[in-house]
């Protein structure tokens, strides 16, 4: 009787026209994003080999180390290919960091600020796609699941048949999530495809895992969205009400919820801005450099050249290129760690209000979707942190290399200064994020929609064997 029921629902759907609307707008935009994506890390690693590139080509150019020491090493963060499937902040946050001796780096040069428009559009991908359009689909399959029948007759009908009430929902329940999935499942199966034959998209067997991962958390998403419009179809005596309601409940989910979070963790845990910061570290960097120029000035004070013998000559100029590579090393040193310091100070505070904003925010299913996406994908803000972290544990490592080659190939005569050579210059190590990492961060996204999708449906469950259908 379960399958009579299940096949019935599932052939009824199907012969809706809204089933072949979903299907059609669902394939159509599908294969889209995921067409869009590919250009999108195709071209992405187009400009990261020309931007790396263009570096090597700009650091083997300068004069002398102390020209090098001065304008730096431009650091390219490498796009990510699960970006084709969920594009994350990535094209939000800077892409480029400049480490030099001074100055304390930072990611910059966002998509966003190359081109504004992608801002004022935003990214096409299929955590966009599931997230508001296949969950308004969702909706429009279940508003009148129960309470559509109720108003037809049917649902009286098919309970005078003797057809037990546990039966008759559950097989509702499948059937019609059956009917959903379809629309999701055959379009995405060929943009996989697509993704698996494109000429210059490797993926791994790591990254088809990631990508698994994130299927079922699409489907999870449908799942609590349509539980919930079972549930609220089993609560109300009008179709209208109910998809009234349900559409309250979605706008509430996926845009008042998200926003609203980021508000509150603001006034609850206010942090300084970013120009606060950089403020703070230019202070201390102009205040380092009184300090060195009164130190300078009081070494040569103590320390008179010689002026006739080579020999002596000769010997202040290496007391010099010591004092100088222990006095520079020092200065870089004290500007590290204060960085390191304010830094430090920062990013408590601006994790904290993270952490409260993200928490707020998993209260809505849509958001839960967001996070888990975005870290199983690696294109989210806690790679975003990693990567910059990255690169602020090289600059110290960088600061010491060029430090050493700029005093030691100081020369105090008439001659020039011998070209930088690049071959020991430490290259920035950056790892991405394990797999068992980025699990272990979807837990409680994973959790909460579970969680949901048997509340919703234990709900209406419940409230259908006690549904009034006259």
């Amino acid at each position: 009787m379960l399958r009579d029921v299940i096949t019935k629902e599932i052939q009824d759907t199907i012969m809706s026209p809204r089933f072949v609307f979903t299907f059609l707008l669902c394939t159509i935009l599908i294969l889209l994003s995921i067409y869009t994506g590919i250009n999108n890390y195709l071209a992405d690693q187009k400009e990261y080999s020309a931007a790396v590139a263009l570096n090597r080509k700009n650091l083997e150019s300068q004069a002398n180390y102390m020209t090098l020491a001065g304008i730096g090493t431009k650091v390219n963060k490498r796009p990510q290919v699960l970006s084709t499937v969920v594009s994350g902040v990535q094209e939000a946050v800077g892409r480029v960091a400049t480490v030099n001796i001074a100055y304390d780096p930072s990611l910059v040069d966002s998509k966003y600020s190359s081109n504004p428009v992608f801002a004022v559009f935003g990214a096409l991908d299929l955590t966009f796609i599931v997230k508001i359009v296949l969950s308004l689909f969702a909706i429009l399959f279940t508003y009148d699941a129960i309470v559509g029948e109720k108003e037809r007759g049917t649902l009286k009908l098919a309970l005078s048949n003797r057809v037990p009430r546990d039966i008759l929902i559950l097989g509702k329940a499948i059937g019609g999530f059956i009917s959903l999935l379809i629309p999701l499942i055959i379009p995405l199966v060929l943009g996989m495809l697509v993704l698996m034959i494109y000429p210059n998209v490797s993926l791994s067997g790591g990254d088809w895992g990631r990508i698994g991962l994130i299927c079922m958390m699409f489907l999870l998403y449908l799942s609590v969205f349509f539980t919930l419009g079972l549930f609220i179809s089993t609560r109300t005596s009008k179709s209208s009400t109910s998809f009234l309601i349900l559409l309250f409940i979605w706008v509430t989910f996926v845009t008042i919820i998200p926003k609203a979070a980021v508000m509150t963790a603001a006034r609850i845990n206010p942090i300084p801005s970013v120009h606060e910061i950089t403020a703070q570290k230019d202070a201390f960097l102009q205040e380092i450099q009184k300090e060195a120029m009164t130190e300078q000035r009081q070494y040569f004070k103590d320390n008179p050249r010689p002026k006739e013998k080579e020999a002596e000559i000769a010997q202040w100029n290496e007391k010099l290129k010591e004092w100088a590579e222990e006095f520079q090393q020092r200065l870089t040193t004290k500007i590290d760690e204060k960085n390191a310091a304010i830094e430090r100070d920062y990013q408590i505070k601006l994790r904290g209000q993270q952490r409260l904003a993200i928490n707020l925010s998993r209260v809505s299913p849509a958001s839960a979707l967001m996070f888990s996406c975005m870290s199983l994908a690696r294109t989210g803000i806690s790679e975003h942190e990693r990567f910059l972290n990255s690169v602020k544990t090289y600059k110290p490592i960088f600061t010491r290399w060029i430090n050493t080659k700029m005093m030691r190939s100081l020369n105090l005569g008439d001659g020039e200064q011998p070209k930088p050579e690049l071959d020991d210059m430490p290259q920035m190590d950056f790892m991405p994020e394990r797999f068992g990492d980025s699990f272990k961060r979807i837990l409680p996204d994973l959790g909460l929609m579970i969680f949901l999708i048997i509340l919703f449906f234990v709900g209406a469950y419940v409230s259908f064997l006690r549904y009034d259908v006259r």
